[in-house]
């Protein structure tokens, strides 16, 4: 295998494509200057001199052969030993690198600056492209790392040469026709190296070929005085010609020097809209696209930008191809494809447009679409023309055009088939981008007075280019109106679309193009999804709300998505736009309601099998039936999971069953309440708890007591366990333990009883706990639930254990375990475990304790509920602390900490962080542990409950974990 090498940036080396092993820097630097040599000797004192410079090291001649012989090594592995060597020779006291031909970065440079040369006068462009690849040759400073005065002479060389090789390509890129990017790039080569004339020169030979003459004399002024100021002389012959040219005009027109080739007669086209005045922010987007358009060497670039209706992508798509027209003297092609009208252009009318624009009479065309996409092809050939292909429908449209240099498509749908693409997907705007585009249209005094309503307007707009533009032209027009007052106009749902329209533009006219080109099913899916306000929706949510397949409501989802009439916020999950959303339910055909319960249905049937899915209770028999089978779980983690996902979800739909009521109402109701057995609000409980206080005033306002009640529960359970207010749960908790009229008034009572009872202990009255607890468990004996008694009797161990009644708690527990195991409950065996495991600590009995106590923690991470192991693992925390165990009781308390965070249950976290705090404390660590008390204590007196002290950790009366465990 051949080796390269590399010096311009980091002295580098190659067999294959296997870098090489070159050593310290020193020994870089012997390689470096063999490399340079390009074969010829260098003597032994010349390399110690050019590395150690003139006061080398002591045993620097031993050094060097030390160097020499690990390159040998290296460059040479198959080299038998002590046999001669054949690439790093001797020659008498020195050495040389004999290496074939163009084996190093340098020898390729030569060979294309040599190209170059010779292409100049014929062909510039060729010859410019083997300038650019010469110049990227370098990968920062050469011999970058290098030491010596041999390295540091070669780096100066090397950079004059470089710089030089630039100044020729810059040259190139005025002849060629890129005089505006030469402009860019000059003003900043110049503040690099203010006395190198020839860039002064460039630049104002670029000016003047812009069109900006008066521009290139001052450019010829400031080098005067930067050469003057500099280092004392006036500027040389080149550029007082120079400048004596642009006075009289006589600077050689583009070409004039040079070979013309050979064009036809007719002017090159120049077919491209309008740039856009106040085009606004996407920088970094309109960089992109450039170099994609300009960086493809011989091959045909081409760009696809998509996205919905009114997103920007023609706006985009001009302002980038004004950008880089320069770069394509040969003409500029452009063509409105009419993609999402009813009926799209015809690619043998624009092919046609196109060969008259490049001169091709009327009677001379071809006939056939392929004819004419082959008669296009070989006109643009060899030329550096650029095409935009506006609004495009799909690839069969767009497939017979492609031709020329590159190519820059926009189109709402994905062009999925178009091969060796680059594909952009452009989004709204980010909201300063949009606050951006308002001050263009309004000016910014008048945006920055009320910046507020500002921001309002550009929400309500979805941050849509075109929502946004229309907002301002309606308030440039109208000075008289406040922007709050246009802000209030489109807060009403109903009338923002009307309102987001001016003269003939108008977002619900774009949006209705889009819809009015898919097919029935997409058509259908489109209206009927937008029907449930919520941030997104599962394929399987989907799939239920179409009554269709989940496998055919992706296929229809994606079709939506590369249509830009759908978004995809993650594998599987889908959702809208908020005015596409608008638009879409202005055209269902569909009754809310139904569609709502649909998806609540599903949601209802989903939770259902989650708690199947933990073996937790039987309460899904008196749930409302449910006509789909919903998402099945092979866990309590995985159930875990998609609850964590889904609760955004929920809490929406609960917010609209809260407005439309009815049915919708009742199975929301049944949602709450499943959930509610759950007891974990994660992340969202404030929310949550506002969208179930809307679905209790509709339930009440509609006389529905059976969702009251089923609502109270909820909201009873999260106001105490998801947000620690314990006072505010009781009214709601009281109202539902009254007398029960069936079998689901009585197992709301049972949870709600549990609840009070709970309440009662925690705010330290423990005859109203026991009294609570027996009521609960009372109903449980009537219901025949042995599964629920057994939980109920779990709870109740806590109170007797907190009452320093041990035995009777002990008593208590193994009752629980018995009743548990007998009705396979796997939770309610688990938290009596670790009651019984409290309880015994508190006897002394630790080992035992600390036993039971893990395998509680084993049971709740198999049921996958992290709310229940966050409460296991505060109980063997505690465990292990009465048992002296300082950092297993550390680990566990950090653990349940950590869950119940996640869980959202702020009273039994600052019972886990006053844990914490105690081991920490037992650790030698008092800073730590006394900020964590304070904040637990903070915890409780914001719940109304007396703050966890040291010494009340344990104990009769000891505030403990798991309020509702």
């Amino acid at each position: 295998m051949s080796l390269q090498f590399v010096v311009l940036g980091e002295v580098r080396a190659w067999r294959g494509e296997q870098p090489l092993p070159l050593g310290p820097p020193q020994r870089r630097a012997v390689l470096a200057a063999l490399l340079l040599r390009a074969g010829s000797a260098v003597t032994a004192a010349e390399l110690v001199e050019g590395i150690w410079g003139a006061r080398p090291v002591p045993r620097a001649i031993a050094a060097l052969r030390t160097h020499v012989a690990q390159l040998r090594r290296t460059l040479e592995p198959d080299r038998v030993a002590r046999g001669p060597a054949t690439m790093l020779v001797s020659i008498g006291d020195g050495y040389a690198l004999r290496i074939p031909p163009g084996s190093t970065d340098v020898a390729e440079v030569e060979r294309l600056v040599a190209a170059a040369g010779h292409l100049r006068d014929r062909q510039p462009a060729a010859a410019r492209a083997n300038l650019v690849a010469a110049l990227g040759k370098w990968q920062g400073t050469a011999l970058s790392g290098l030491p010596g005065p041999f390295a540091e002479r070669q780096r100066s060389r090397l950079e004059q040469w470089r710089l030089a090789i630039l100044e020729d390509r810059l040259a190139l890129d005025i002849e060629t026709g890129h005089s505006s990017d030469a402009v860019a790039e000059l003003g900043a080569l110049i503040e690099e190296y203010p006395l190198r004339e020839r860039f002064r020169a460039l630049l104002m030979t670029a000016l003047y070929h812009c069109g900006r003459q008066s521009d290139a004399l001052d450019a010829y002024g400031q080098a005067r005085r930067a050469l003057v100021d500099g280092v004392g002389v006036e500027p040389g012959p080149e550029l007082t010609v120079l400048h004596e040219r642009i006075l009289r005009g006589a600077v050689p027109a583009i070409g004039e020097s040079r070979t013309p080739v050979e064009h036809g007669t007719e002017p090159a086209p120049a077919q491209l809209p309008p740039d856009i005045a106040d085009f606004t922010g996407r920088e970094r987007l309109v960089d992109d696209l450039a170099a994609q358009l300009t960086d493809a060497g011989s091959a045909v670039a081409i760009s696809a930008v998509g996205g919905m209706g009114g997103v920007g992508k023609t706006t985009l798509a001009l302002h980038v191809a004004h950008r880089v027209r320069d770069r394509f003297p040969d003409g500029q092609l452009y063509a409105n494809l009419h993609g999402v009208d009813p009926v799209p252009a015809p690619s043998g009318t624009v092919l046609g447009s196109f060969l008259r624009a490049l001169g091709i009479a009327e009677g001379d065309l071809p006939s056939t679409v392929d004819e004419r996409a082959a008669e296009l092809r070989t006109r643009l050939s060899g030329k550096r023309i650029l095409m935009v292909l506006d609004n495009a429908r799909d690839y069969a449209q767009v497939a017979p055009l492609l031709a020329g240099s590159a190519v820059l498509i926009t189109s709402r749908s994905a062009l999925t088939e178009l091969p060796a693409v680059t594909r952009t997907r452009l989004d709204v705007l980010e909201t300063a981008e949009a606050m951006a585009l308002l001050v263009r249209i309004l000016g910014a005094e008048r945006v920055a007075a009320e910046a507020s309503s500002a921001r309002e307007v550009v929400a309500h707009c979805g941050l849509l280019p075109l929502a946004v533009r229309i907002a301002g032209a309606r308030l440039a027009v109208r000075p008289q109106w406040t922007i709050a007052s246009f802000a209030d106009r489109l807060a009403d749902e109903k009338r923002r679309l009307t309102v987001l329209k001016t003269g003939e533009l108008a977002v619900e006219a774009v949006f209705r193009l889009g819809y009015g080109q898919l097919s029935d099913a997409q058509a259908k899916a489109f209206r009927t999804l937008a029907l449930v306000q919520v941030p997104d929706l599962s394929i399987d949510g989907i799939a239920a709300i179409l009554g269709i397949s989940p496998l055919d409501a992706e296929e229809v989802c994606e079709s939506l998505v590369d249509l830009s009439l759908l978004e995809t916020t993650a594998p599987g999950r889908y959702r809208f736009h908020d005015l596409l959303r608008l638009f879409a339910r202005e055209v269902a055909d569909e009754d809310e309601a139904a569609v709502l319960v649909r998806v609540l249905d599903y949601h209802l049937a989903s939770a259902k099998n989650l708690l199947s899915a933990i073996d937790y209770s039987n309460t899904t028999r008196l749930l409302v039936a449910t006509t789909v089978p919903g998402r099945a779980f092979d866990s309590g983690s995985e159930g875990q999971a998609w609850n964590d996902i889904e609760r955004p979800v929920v809490i929406a739909l609960h917010q609209q069953a809260a407005r439309v009521g009815g049915r919708a109402l009742d199975v929301a109701a049944d949602l709450a309440w499943v959930m509610a057995e759950l007891m974990d609000a994660g992340t969202g409980a404030r929310e949550l708890s506002r969208a179930l206080e809307s679905l209790l005033d509709t339930a009440i306002a509609q006389d529905n007591l059976a969702a009251e009640r089923r609502i109270r529960t909820a909201l009873g359970a999260l106001l105490q366990v998801g947000l620690g207010e314990v006072e505010a749960s009781l009214p709601h908790l009281r109202a539902v333990s009254g007398p029960p009229a069936n079998d689901a008034d009585r197992r709301l009572s049972v949870l709600a009883s549990v609840l009070l009872g709970v309440a009662a202990r925690r705010l330290g009255d423990a005859d109203a706990s026991h009294r609570h607890f027996e009521h609960a468990t009372q109903l449980t004996r009537t219901l025949g639930d042995r599964s629920m008694e057994a939980w109920c009797l779990a709870l109740v161990t806590r109170t007797y254990c907190e009452a320093g009644q041990y035995d009777e708690a002990v008593a208590m527990a193994e009752r629980a375990i018995a009743l548990a195991r007998e009705s396979s409950n796997p939770v309610a065996l688990g938290w009596a475990t670790h009651e019984l495991a409290a309880t015994l600590s508190m006897r002394g009995e630790h080992r035992r304790a600390i036993e039971l106590g893990t395998e509680a923690v084993r049971a709740a991470q198999r049921n996958g509920v992290r709310l229940w192991e966050g409460w296991a693992r505060t109980r063997l925390a505690q465990i292990h602390l009465q048992a002296s165990n300082v950092a297993e009781a550390e680990t566990n308390a950090a653990a349940a900490l950590h869950l119940l965070t996640k869980a959202a249950d702020p009273i039994d976290r600052a019972r886990a962080m006053a844990l914490h705090a105690a081991a920490l404390a037992a650790r030698g660590r008092p800073v730590r542990a006394e900020q964590e008390f304070r904040e637990s204590a903070e915890i409780f007196s914001r719940a109304g409950l007396s703050p966890p002290t040291v010494d009340r950790l344990f104990g009769p009366g000891a505030e403990g974990p798991g309020g509702a465990e």
